[in-house]
């Protein structure tokens, strides 16, 4: 995918879709900016947000000429934001976070870094359930050291079967090790190929779950997925990241 390439210089493409949550979204896109991988552009695209969303996006575009900042007119959908600003980027990799979300420092470095060991073009990383800004604190700076854990490829397949012919289970199934749907990192050639996040009633539904759908079907028509078994990812929870129309 990236022969002769040294990963510091790999580019990677962070959409972070915002529908009033601007409460969040400097917090969430600076543990975007202060990532061990430098090499970034990110995308903040504002729903149709009723907050302070514009103001906030708006003040971190001149903190970092990474950030840029897209808006839309009205709420069209978290499936319609990740559509609309993957488009628009150039980068070898693609991955998205929700913007009341955090993630910990080297979860780019360590899942491009599982991508290229792998030779795989789709990954996921596991989550810390955060009920609240302490849980966050506690774990938004920690760091993995040393090999990198990655569940084996036929454990993946069978899990992800399994979640999605199970009723009741509504994301993309990895047995006990849980991952984050929105922490999914892909390579362009999966966009080239033409899979997008769909809107509802489409393809692979998981209840309301564009990232799930996205990443069962990226599964399903590639064959070529890993998960990482480490936790990289601050899920904050009850702050109603879904929302936004579906």
């Amino acid at each position: 995918m990236t022969n002769n390439i040294e990963p510091s210089d790999i580019s990677i493409g962070v959409v972070v879709p915002c529908y009033n949550h601007g409460e969040f979204l400097e917090e969430s896109v600076t543990s975007i900016l202060n990532q061990t991988h430098k090499n970034l552009q990110i995308i903040i695209v504002n729903d149709g947000s009723t907050d302070n969303t514009g103001e906030v996006a708006q003040h971190l575009t001149t903190v970092d000429s990474r950030v840029k900042y897209m808006a839309f007119s009205e709420n069209r959908g978290k499936w319609c934001a990740l559509n609309f600003a993957i488009a628009k980027l150039n980068t070898v990799f693609i991955t998205t976070q929700d913007a009341d979300d955090v993630s910990t420092p080297d979860r780019i470095e360590r899942q491009l870094q599982c991508l290229l060991e792998t030779n795989t073009s789709h990954n996921l990383c596991g989550f810390y359930n955060c009920e609240s800004d302490d849980d966050v604190n506690e774990h938004r700076l920690k760091r993995k050291e040393g090999d990198l854990p990655i569940m084996s490829s036929d454990e993946l397949v069978q899990n992800v079967l399994l979640g999605i012919r199970t009723p009741g289970i509504n994301h993309y199934y990895t047995g006990e090790f849980e991952t984050a749907g929105a922490s999914a990192m892909f390579h362009r050639n999966i966009w080239n190929f033409g899979i997008r996040f769909n809107p509802p009633d489409i393809g692979l539904r998981v209840l309301n779950s564009e990232d799930s759908d996205f990443n069962f079907r990226v599964t399903f028509n590639t064959a070529r997925s890993s998960v990482l078994l480490e936790k990289l990812y601050c899920y904050r929870r009850n702050t109603s990241t879904n929302n936004e129309r579906l």
